[in-house]
Order: C-alpha cells, then sequence, then structure tokens
C-alpha cells in the first residue's frame, strides 16, 4: 500500500461544510479513488451530521457555498482546449466538478476522465524529409539495330598468298600480313642470283649428310608437294646439328647461276635445336646444255629417272592439303644429293610468308640429273611456285674448294 499511496497525489476541498479528501493516481491504468471521509488525518465529523443530514443539503451540492467552489469551479470559465492539457491540478478540479454535479454520495475519479498528462506523442512528419535518392544504375547502351532492310557487311575474306601475280602474289605479300613486312623491307631475302665472279672462294668445312631411308608421308599444300621428314636424317655444319624436317620442290629453280635458273629444284630444310635453320637447294636438270659447275663426264649418258622423285609423283595425294602416308613406301633422302658436293653459303631468308630472315642456306653447286618426263609430270601440278630473285645487296656469297 506504501507504494500505492506513493502514488496518490492528495487534494482537500470543503463542501457543505465536510471536509473531502481526494487521492487520484496519475499513470496509464491506474485509478483515482476520492474519499468522503479522511478519518485518519483529520478530526471525526459529527456522526449526526454525516448519518442524518438535513434537507437543504442536497440544493446546497448543487450549489455550494463553500468558498472552495469558486477556487475549483474557476478553471471551468476558462475555454478548454481540445487538445491535451500540461497543467494536472487544473484537469484534476474541472473532472471533479463534472462528477460532483453528475451523482451524489461517493465520488470515483479515474484517469480516463482526466486528459493525458502529456500530449500524445505526434507522428513524426518526415514529408520534408526528402527521400535518399539512388543514382539509378545506367542502363547498358545497346547497339542500334540496324534496319531489318539493310544487310551485315561481311569481312573481306583473307587473301591467301600465292606465286602466281595478282593480289596474292609475291609483290603484295608485304599487304597480306603484318607478319609479312620483312617480305617488302627485308635486307637478307632468297633467292638471289649467285654470280660466279663475285663469290669468296675459301677452305670451308665440309657438310656432312647423315641421311637414312624412311617411310614415305607427304602433302601437297596449294603451293608446292612437300615431303616430311623423319627422325634419324640429319646433318653436320659448322660443328652443329640439325635435323632434317622435310623438303619440296620448285618450278623452275628459285636459285639462278649467273642469271640462269635450272629446270627444277629442291630444297631440303634442316633446323638446329635452338631454332636455327639451314636450307640445302640442289638443282634438278633434264637437259644436256652443259654448265661450268658440271663435269662434262655427266653428260655422256642422258639422264635418267631420279628414283626418289619418281616416288614423289607416284604418291601425290588427290586432296589438297591432307596427309598421304601409303603404305610399306619408303626414300632416301641421299638420293637428292650430287656426287660432287660443292657448296655455295649466304645468310637469306625463307623464299615464302613471312619472310623470315636468318636462314643460312647452302646451294650445291652440281645439279642432280631427273628425266624431262619427271619435269613435265611435277608441271602439270604446279608449272611455276619460285619465288623472283631478290636483291643481293652488300650479303657475301661463300664458295666452298
Amino acid at each position: 500500500m506504501n507504494s500505492i499511496l506513493s502514488n496518490c497525489v492528495a487534494k482537500r476541498t470543503y463542501w457543505g461544510g465536510a471536509q473531502i479528501s481526494l487521492c487520484f493516481f496519475m499513470g496509464i491504468g491506474a485509478t483515482g479513488a476520492i474519499a468522503a471521509d479522511d478519518k485518519a488525518k483529520e478530526p471525526a465529523v459529527p456522526q449526526a451530521q454525516v448519518a442524518k443530514p438535513t434537507a437543504p443539503i442536497p440544493p446546497e451540492v448543487a450549489k455550494p457555498a463553500s468558498p472552495v467552489a469558486p477556487t475549483i469551479a474557476k478553471p471551468a470559465a476558462q475555454p478548454v482546449s481540445p487538445k491535451a492539457s500540461t497543467n494536472p491540478d487544473q484537469d484534476m478540479s474541472e473532472a471533479l466538478l463534472k462528477k460532483i454535479n453528475k451523482s451524489s454520495g461517493d465520488i470515483v475519479l479515474r484517469t480516463s476522465d482526466l486528459p493525458p498528462p502529456y500530449p500524445a506523442p505526434k507522428p513524426e512528419l518526415k514529408a520534408e524529409a526528402k527521400p535518399e535518392v539512388k543514382p539509378e544504375p545506367k542502363a547498358e547502351a545497346k547497339p542500334k539495330a540496324k534496319p531489318k532492310t539493310e544487310e551485315p557487311v561481311a569481312a573481306a575474306p583473307e587473301i591467301a598468298w600465292t606465286y602466281a601475280d595478282g593480289p596474292g602474289g609475291p609483290d603484295n605479300w608485304v599487304n597480306l600480313k603484318k607478319e609479312n613486312v620483312v617480305c617488302g623491307k627485308g635486307k637478307m631475302q632468297s633467292p638471289i642470283n649467285i654470280n660466279f665472279d663475285n663469290v669468296v672462294k675459301g677452305d670451308l668445312s665440309p657438310i656432312v649428310f647423315e641421311y637414312r631411308p624412311f617411310f614415305l608421308s607427304l602433302v601437297d599444300n596449294g603451293r608446292t608437294v612437300e615431303v616430311i621428314g623423319a627422325e634419324g636424317n640429319t646433318i653436320f655444319m659448322n660443328e652443329k646439328q640439325y635435323r632434317l624436317i622435310g623438303f619440296d620442290f620448285h618450278k623452275p629453280s628459285e636459285e639462278a647461276f649467273n642469271g640462269e635458273r635450272f629446270e627444277m629444284s629442291v630444297h631440303l630444310v634442316h633446323q638446329h635445336f635452338d631454332g636455327s635453320k639451314v636450307i640445302v637447294a640442289v638443282m634438278l636438270s633434264s637437259s644436256p646444255k652443259l654448265w661450268e659447275v658440271a663435269k662434262k663426264s655427266w653428260w655422256d649418258k642422258p639422264p635418267k629417272e631420279n628414283a626418289l622423285f619418281q616416288i614423289v609423283l607416284n604418291n601425290v595425294p588427290l586432296v589438297k592439303n591432307q596427309v598421304a602416308s601409303p603404305r610399306d613406301v619408303s626414300i632416301n633422302p641421299n638420293q637428292l644429293l650430287p656426287e660432287d658436293r660443292t657448296y655455295f653459303t649466304y645468310m637469306g631468308s625463307l623464299t615464302e610468308p613471312p619472310c623470315t630472315e636468318g636462314i643460312t642456306w647452302v646451294v650445291m653447286k652440281n645439279p642432280v640429273l631427273v628425266s624431262a618426263q619427271q619435269v613435265h609430270s611435277f608441271g602439270q601440278i604446279y608449272n611455276n611456285n619460285a619465288r623472283p630473285l631478290q636483291i643481293k645487296g652488300d650479303r657475301i656469297i661463300k664458295e666452298s674448294r
């Protein structure tokens, strides 16, 4: 009870000569009790006055003459604000007066009869607060759709290089790809003309050929007939070993001696494990014409067919760019080498795009004999697959003794 009474606000007033003690509890859900008689703190009222009130008392309740009444009623004269009041005493007096006017006997005043002690919390207005505007993600730019009537422009087809004159010919190799820039601007391009009067003779180390028979595997790549090399076929030059990676045929010969070309030539391509290359070029001829580099005794008999070259012609694939490996057919690369293996050598390049320079060329001084029919047969496949002669420049050409 002490905890409850501690929250009780006591008010005393006088009404019709009787002292009234008021007690109410402030807080949500609490009730205020008004006691008509407080015997503990005030002197007892004569029982006759309380038990048997005279008849004039009720009118006096309706119209109180007590000097306290005006004090209680005074706040009623003020205009009541519809809003919640901040004066609890004034609100209690107004509520008590209403209760007295409406009833008699014990008067109970509840917190529900009073306005809230504090203004009801108003919902926060966020009208003024502008909502945070998040940047909208930019829509990905979509390529503008072309009109349906407009057909897409097809990319220009890549022009393949060739030995024939035209857009893909030797004069335009440099324009076909960026990698071919050396074809037009290189200073050590091949093939060249070998002028016997402008060579440097010296004691050059002989080239050691270590060839042995292997099974034939070849391809017509659309520009020449190429035989694929095999393991175990190597050459030694300047104390370095080079592996035979393949050989191909050209008509006419790409190299020239004193301004003249042979009927054909074969290029045997070798490569060291460090990437450096040596290409051995051998002239092929069926003509009895006497060359300065040939021995007269060679022409005592008419030229015969070359055995290896005939095997190649017999097995040229019917479909280009398709490797053919005929069963149990072997060849011996030694059959493409002349008996006299003296040679010319110079620094040059590949004779096809990308015309890579830094290639060591070895051009055998003496030709290998082939028959006229063999030359004609190859001409039915490729009649002109030789690059034009390139400028020698200041390069040195050496000749072995």
